[in-house]
């Protein structure tokens, strides 16, 4: 009941709270409404005369604002045209800037170029002898090492270039002077231990009068010096060559103006010295005004046509007036580029030797008339000695083949005519052989023993063959024996009417075994043959002619052989092959043409003009006489009346004879 009491109690009092909240509310309300009521209903009283002071106001504040506005719009106007223009001038400044740090740099560029670029060492120093600048060509020069030169230590510098110097006193003196005559410019050589001479220029710098410091420039001129010395040395000995030589020796410019002269030429021309003639012309010589004309004539002409002019015979007035004939040569004088730049003249004195000319030339004109007399005499015994020796050695020879030809041909022509005797029986007998073995097909164990041992199929199978062999080379010799008489023709010594073609064959045929070089290469031989007439001639003397011109053409090939094609035909690959050409036609039909041609080694020109020379040989002494074409020469030449001769260049030699037909003389 009390627990009831209590809680009763308490939702009281929670109502009653509740109430007088409301109360206390709605009182603040009505109290709020009522001020507001109030406040609104005095707006509505004061609100017209406000609204007029405040709209007064307001256009007075609009007024000023617009006037306000309209200085602000003119200074923001004013204010960016000074903006603009400053702008304008900065972007001008800034490009002007610019172009003077680009030249600034441009211009540091080209100095340190000349500075590092350029053959001197250079080394600056200010007023206090402080280094402040140097390249890399002075250090290389004093032979310091780059870190002393990288300090700038003068003072160290200056210790290790005196310890190089041959006279370190005079170095120290000389520097010492420099630096306590700050205005003073100066050149000289310094002379170092290691023997190199070092060439020193200095100079002050100043700017506005204000004295700055010192600049050095160092030049190793060791090698000039030395060249210089040389050069001294050189023409030192020059002129004492020139002093001893006989000739007078003068040279000139190229107005003929004398620059020099030999010790000699001074005597002649009336002065004591070589000096005492430099800068005179001819005209102030002793000699005579047409001499001197013609002297500067010829020099004019000389250095004009850029040619030497030697052994001018002139006369000379000389300064004693004794008159001299002189052999002048004129040389002209050219620069490097080839431009003549003076007249070198040598002069020999040879007035004895004209005194004596007149008997001289007419001792040398008898001497010639009895020297052309000795030539012809000396020609013809040549020619005398040459026709006997080879008259003899192919009379030796012809009687040597005839004799070898004769005594082959009786055996073989037995052997020859025999064969076919022979070869019938060989014939009859193995007829006989085959019918016995038809008739008797089993024969006993003794005679297939025998037939074993005989080899009985291929005896009868090779036998044929081995004696037609043997008729073959019957015949090959009999047409040996044939050519050997052809080509020593000694029943037709004679003049005679032959087959040209038939004696060239038959050379060929004695030269077969030579038709093969030394490394098994076959010689082709290419025949072009013409339809000719029986020629009118000595047989056996053309036969030689052949026989001299076709060895010498197996030999030129032999000599290529030799030698390498590829060496002889340079830079080509072409295969080599050895060929000779025998070509034969008729001209204007009396005259027959014989080319005989290789593609050897050819024959130089200087070698051409003395082939035909009696005892002229290129080859080895105890190869060759140097008859066989001088014989030829004087075979088709003198005996024939016809030509021979030769056109050649490397890799191809060709004999051209041409001989009439007809003989109209025996000769």
């Amino acid at each position: 009941m009390m627990l009831w009491d209590s809680r009763h109690l308490v939702h009281q009092s929670s109502l009653l709270l509740k109430v007088q909240t409301v109360i206390d509310v709605s009182t603040a309300v009505i109290a709020i409404t009522y001020i507001a009521l109030r406040r609104y209903f005095s707006f509505l009283v004061d609100a017209p005369l406000l609204l007029n002071q405040a709209q007064a106001k307001l256009e007075v504040a609009n007024a000023e604002l617009k006037d306000l506005n309209s200085k602000l719009e003119t200074l923001v106007d004013k204010r960016t045209l000074e903006l603009k223009q400053a702008n304008t001038m900065l972007e001008a400044r800034t490009i002007e800037l610019n172009q003077t740090v680009a030249a600034l740099k441009r211009s540091n560029a080209f100095l340190q170029a000349q500075q590092e670029t350029g053959r001197d060492g250079i080394i600056v120093v200010d007023e206090h002898m402080q280094v402040l600048f140097y390249n890399q060509n002075f250090y290389r020069i004093w032979h310091l090492p780059q870190e002393v030169a990288q300090q700038g230590d003068h003072q160290r510098m200056m210790t290790l270039a005196i310890e190089q110097m041959q006279d370190p006193e005079e170095f120290i003196e000389k520097v010492n002077y420099l630096y306590h005559n700050p205005s003073l410019t100066a050149q000289d050589e310094l002379l170092m231990k290691d023997g190199r001479i070092i060439d020193r220029y200095t100079a002050p710098i100043y700017a506005e009068g204000v004295y700055y410091g010192r600049i050095f420039f160092f030049r190793d001129v060791t090698k000039r010096k030395t060249m210089e010395e040389e050069l001294r040395q050189s023409k030192e000995f020059l002129y004492s060559i020139i002093n001893v030589l006989p000739q007078f020796v003068v040279w000139k410019d190229r107005n003929s103006v004398y620059l020099g002269c030999n010790q000699k030429f001074t005597t002649i021309a009336g002065f004591n010295s070589p000096e005492a003639l430099i800068g005179k012309t001819d005209y102030d010589m002793a000699w005579t005004q047409a001499e001197a004309d013609f002297f500067v004539m010829c020099d004019r002409e000389v250095m004009d046509v850029n040619e030497a002019k030697l052994h001018i015979i002139e006369p000379q007035t000389q300064a004693d007036g004794k008159k001299a004939w002189l052999d002048t040569s004129k040389i002209p004088l050219r620069d490097k580029e080839g431009k003549v730049i003076g007249i070198l003249v040598v002069i020999d004195d040879i007035t004895e030797r004209k005194a004596n000319a007149d008997a001289i030339i007419a001792s040398e004109a008898l001497l010639k008339q009895k020297a052309t007399e000795l030539e012809l005499a000396l020609t013809e015994l040549q020619h005398t000695q040459v026709q006997l020796i080879q008259s003899e050695k192919m009379s030796a020879l012809g009687q040597l083949v005839a004799g070898v030809a004769h005594e082959i041909n009786n055996p073989v022509n037995f052997i020859y005519g025999n064969l076919a005797h022979v070869g019938g029986y060989v014939q009859d007998l193995m007829s006989l052989l085959d019918a016995y073995k038809q008739e008797y097909p089993n024969p006993s164990r003794g005679v297939l023993t025998c037939m074993e041992e005989i080899e009985y199929e291929y005896l009868i199978e090779d036998l044929p063959k081995l004696l037609s062999s043997m008729k073959v080379g019957a015949e090959r010799i009999r047409e040996i024996v044939l050519s050997l008489r052809t080509f020593s023709r000694l029943d037709e010594a004679n003049l005679k009417a032959v087959d040209i073609h038939k004696g060239i064959d038959s050379t060929l045929l004695i030269l077969h075994n030579r038709l093969i070089t030394k490394a098994g290469v076959k010689i082709q031989v290419v025949k072009n043959y013409a339809p000719l007439p029986e020629v009118e001639c000595y047989p056996s003397l053309l036969n030689q002619v052949f026989l001299y011109i076709l060895s010498n053409a197996i030999e030129a090939l032999e000599v290529v052989e030799t030698a390498g094609w590829e060496k002889m035909s340079g830079e080509s690959q072409t295969v080599f092959v050895p060929t000779i050409q025998i070509s034969t036609e008729l001209f204007d039909a009396k005259q027959v043409i014989i080319r005989i041609a290789d593609n050897g080694c050819g024959i130089p020109e200087a070698v051409q003009a003395q082939i035909f020379n009696p005892f002229f040989t290129t080859k080895a002494v105890g190869q060759g006489t140097g008859l066989g074409l001088a014989v030829s020469y004087k075979i088709i030449a003198d005996t024939h009346g016809g030509l021979l001769k030769c056109t050649s260049r490397p890799g191809q030699t060709e004999f051209i004879i041409q001989i009439p037909s007809l003989q109209a003389v025996a000769v």
